[in-house]
């Protein structure tokens, strides 16, 4: 007769411990911002083991880019108007900019310090920007509303260029309407003549 072996397994990863860490997180980014960010204040905070937190997330800015995410809210597509549906793909990002600024600076910091950090942003800026951006630009490219030779760098560049100074070198708040200013600008620059 075969004995069954059961494997053991590690604890499953909790909901609520998982929030109580991204909650953490965000604290302590908003507190003391990426370069003096300690692990053992979001332990603390969230009653949650070091071993837990590392066992979690494959770095520490990784867990701070997840923790910036979270604040972003969803992406609502409702225009049929070009500018209105170019400005809907970033306006999240206008959004979280004006409300959890510091949060929002952290976790682009530690994207840009963090190798598995900048992985995780550049795969959601890929799938939730570019890939959307792409689409709607293509479509306007078919229409011959923009030139068909646009490219998706400087459309990138156009929308997010000015909110990343702001936000990151000028520590200054991101205005009400930015989206709508940056997508009219992008439109301007890719006009059919």
């Amino acid at each position: 007769m075969a004995i069954a072996r059961t494997r053991k397994q590690g604890p499953k990863r909790s909901e609520a411990s998982r929030r109580a860490i991204l909650d953490a997180t965000r604290h302590e980014l908003a507190e003391t911002g990426w370069r003096r960010f300690s692990v053992d204040s979001v332990a603390k905070k969230a009653s949650a083991s070091k071993q837990t937190i590392y066992r979690w997330w494959p770095s520490i800015g990784a867990m701070c880019v997840e923790a910036g995410l979270e604040i972003l809210p969803e992406t609502t597509r409702s225009g049929r108007d070009p500018i209105e549906r170019i400005s809907e793909i970033f306006l999240p990002l206008e959004t979280a900019a004006r409300s959890e600024h510091a949060v929002l600076r952290g976790s682009l910091i530690a994207a840009s310090d963090d190798v598995d950090g900048g992985e995780r942003w550049r795969a959601w800026l890929q799938e939730t920007r570019r890939t959307p951006l792409r689409m709607v630009m293509a479509e306007l490219a078919a229409k011959r509303i923009v030139q068909r030779d646009w490219s998706i760098e400087t459309a990138m560049d156009v929308m997010l260029g000015p909110f990343w100074h702001r936000l990151l070198m000028m520590r200054a708040p991101i205005e009400y309407g930015y989206c709508r200013t940056q997508a009219a600008a992008l439109l301007r620059l890719y006009e059919t003549r």
